[in-house]
């Protein structure tokens, strides 16, 4: 299973805010696009639902991060949906295109500030616009994860059947309100897992999708946050195993962004205990995995603490007796 951070990239501080008064050949995508987007008067869902109606499937949290200038189109597919965008945008052709620089440094080498997850590498975008959509939930800019501490534990049936998490937030810009949580689910899930929230939040709305096992849960804070407050979030969400699922090798959380601390711990059952345990990074920069053996503690627990992480999948996986080579 994975947990999926979803927080939508901050908006650079020094946004213009009066396009119209600059030289359009001085402005860069970013501003270009967000100055067309302000002046159509579309909300970034009606231009998603658009290109998609065009044959371009892109997702908020791409159209947001591109005008926001954390990200910009590079692969084919997405610039091909620029040159879409300009047609819903009603612009001339090249006036986004031919803003575009050129690719960004990918591979280790490049700083965790400015990774990120293609969209091919995080989740379904339509799956996850319609789970939004149906829970009436909005993506909102500006709130950095700093820390995780994911807990799973196991039953006696190799299945995991509750997660502990306590989440260190910070705001970029004032006004913050809720938090989003990501849950994929095991096929054959036939309960709803129950969140209960259990410090500084409570549960808002949520949304289940059986198709793409996706359940998403809004996280209301106590109160709307000021630029550069932080918030301690816990809560625990409690899954429901069926008798005869398969076991669970493996438990991993996905950051779009980068975080600076992750500590996931796994707690296994009576008599259900691995012979081995590994700790698993997959950066979307860079996605061979990098593997690290963990030892299991004679209480039947084992943790990986990771520091300074770029965008990726991050977690713990295991073999149980009948896979040790």
């Amino acid at each position: 299973m994975t947990l999926h951070e979803y927080s939508i990239a901050p908006h650079s501080l020094d946004q213009r805010n009066n396009l119209d008064s600059l030289d359009p050949g001085e402005l860069s995508f970013a501003e270009t696009l967000r100055g067309a987007i302000d002046a159509s008067g579309l909300t970034l869902e009606r231009i998603r639902a658009r290109l998609t109606e065009r044959g371009s499937r892109v997702s908020l949290a791409t159209l947001s991060n591109w005008q926001s200038g954390s990200r910009q189109p590079e692969q084919r597919r997405s610039i091909e949906a620029v040159r879409q965008l300009e047609n819903v945008l009603e612009l001339p052709m090249g006036r986004l295109s031919g803003r575009l620089g050129p690719p960004r440094p990918r591979g280790r080498q490049v700083a965790a500030e400015e990774s990120a997850a293609p969209d091919e590498q995080w989740l379904d975008s339509s799956g996850l616009s319609a789970l939004m959509t149906d829970a009436d939930i909005a993506p909102q800019s500006g709130l950095r994860r700093i820390s995780l501490h994911l807990r799973c534990h196991l039953d006696s049936g190799r299945a995991v059947h509750r997660i502990s998490y306590r989440h260190v937030l910070r705001a970029e810009r004032d006004g913050l309100s809720h938090d989003l949580n990501l849950l994929e689910l095991s096929p054959g899930t036939r309960r709803r897992p129950t969140l209960t929230s259990t410090h500084n939040c409570r549960l808002g709305r949520q949304s289940v999708s059986e198709e793409k096992h996706l359940m998403i849960n809004e996280l209301l804070f106590d109160s709307a946050l000021r630029r550069g407050e932080t918030v301690v979030l816990e809560y625990e969400i409690e899954l429901y195993p069926e008798p005869g699922q398969p076991s669970d090798n493996s438990w991993t959380a996905s950051f779009r962004l980068p975080i600076q601390e992750f500590l996931i711990e796994a707690q296994f059952g009576p008599g259900a205990v691995p012979v081995r345990c590994r700790e698993v990074r997959r950066p979307f920069s860079d996605p061979t995995p990098t593997e690290r053996p963990v030892r299991i503690s004679e209480s039947a627990n084992t943790h990986a603490v990771m520091l300074g992480l770029r965008a990726g999948r991050y977690g713990l996986e295991w073999d149980w007796p009948e896979q040790h080579d």
